[in-house]
């Protein structure tokens, strides 16, 4: 299918992808999300971005420039994003060169989301963070580590005789990075809306997303702010999706996978930080002013909601159901929806 186009000036759509495993077949389970991304450049989606994750047994998402590499290797036109890449939990060195030979070999599709590991303290503890402000920390010199090395040589100190680069937490000296990525600019996202992050948006030109359980009134003011601030802002939401013809069904499949989600995933939010569509007695209408879930109308409206409330920005469609095969169905419909209503070709 070529490659899709929407009515100007209205949201751009991807996939959000967690690497589930209900059933307890790992291999079945990434198999099925690669079938689940291919079939996202089938059905016209512009992105499919995935999620990692470590020491989870429900989200098995450790090994993501892997999935891309195969991700890569069945498509063509989509592009492939992490969403995002745990620079803390990994060697920032080693994520440049994985990174950087994932864009040649998908011929520059990659986009770059980096985060620090969110509510998952096993995830730090396994590395040595002592918490969450420390993986912050560990992010931002990994990233600028990450530019330097992906930067075209120059003469001088970063030229033939490679980078110097002394942080207080990765050193290197006379480092060449090899190979270099194919776009000269791989695009940077930062997944969180963290007022260090917003100041390092502004100064780099930087993506911001928010994740699927993001309060979105908190992120339309986050956004407006940054926008006053940054000008064009690259913007990204994503959001828990479900659509069916039946929209009772499509209503209780939904809000189930919703409510499920972070007790499946094994979430420790922070005092006061847990996002209200995952309070245990969350209603259905916070879940839905939260989600694009219904029938393919219902969806079509909250999407043009979402529009109007954030401005340009792309909208990653995490889907709700844990089984791939409802999933990709969902992602199917809703897309016809959009080419019916003339809103995509």
């Amino acid at each position: 299918m070529s490659s899709l186009s929407l009515t100007p000036g209205f949201t751009r759509l991807g996939v959000f992808l967690n690497v589930e495993d209900p059933h307890h077949d790992p291999a079945g389970a990434l198999h099925e999300l690669v079938n689940t991304a291919v079939a996202a450049e089938v059905q016209g989606y512009e992105s499919v971005w995935l999620a990692e994750h470590h020491h989870n047994g429900f989200a098995i998402g450790s090994a993501l420039t892997v999935l891309l590499g195969h991700i890569a290797a069945l498509t063509t036109r989509i592009r492939l994003g992490t969403g995002a890449a745990l620079l803390p939990l990994n060697d920032p060195v080693r994520i440049a060169e994985q990174v950087a030979t994932l864009d040649l070999l998908s011929q520059g599709r990659i986009e770059f989301g980096v985060g620090r590991g969110g509510p998952f303290p096993e995830q730090y503890r396994q590395v040595g963070l002592a918490s969450a402000d420390e993986a912050r920390a560990h992010l931002h010199e990994a990233l600028a580590l990450i530019r330097r090395l992906w930067a075209p040589a120059q003469s001088g100190a970063d030229g033939e005789g490679g980078v110097d680069f002394a942080g207080r937490f990765y050193r290197v000296r006379g480092l060449r990075l090899e190979p270099k990525p194919l776009q000269r600019s791989v695009p940077v996202w930062l997944a969180s809306l963290s007022p260090d992050s917003c100041e390092l948006a502004a100064e780099h030109g930087d993506g911001l997303m928010a994740t699927p359980s993001s309060d979105l009134a908190q992120v339309a003011q986050v956004v407006q702010a940054q926008r006053a601030r940054q000008g064009d802002l690259r913007f990204a939401i994503a959001r828990f999706f479900h659509c069916e013809a039946d929209p009772g069904q499509a209503l209780a499949r939904g809000l189930a996978g919703v409510r499920a989600y972070p007790l499946e995933m094994g979430v420790q939010f922070a005092p006061g930080k847990r996002p209200p569509m995952f309070e245990p007695d969350a209603s259905d209408e916070v879940i839905l002013a939260n989600a694009v879930i219904g029938d393919p109308a219902q969806c079509l409206a909250q999407v043009q909601r979402l529009q109007a409330l954030l401005g340009p920005h792309l909208l990653l469609l995490k889907p709700a159901a844990h089984e791939p095969a409802q999933a990709r169905a969902a992602l199917g419909l809703f897309m016809s929806e959009m080419r019916q209503k003339g809103l995509a070709q």
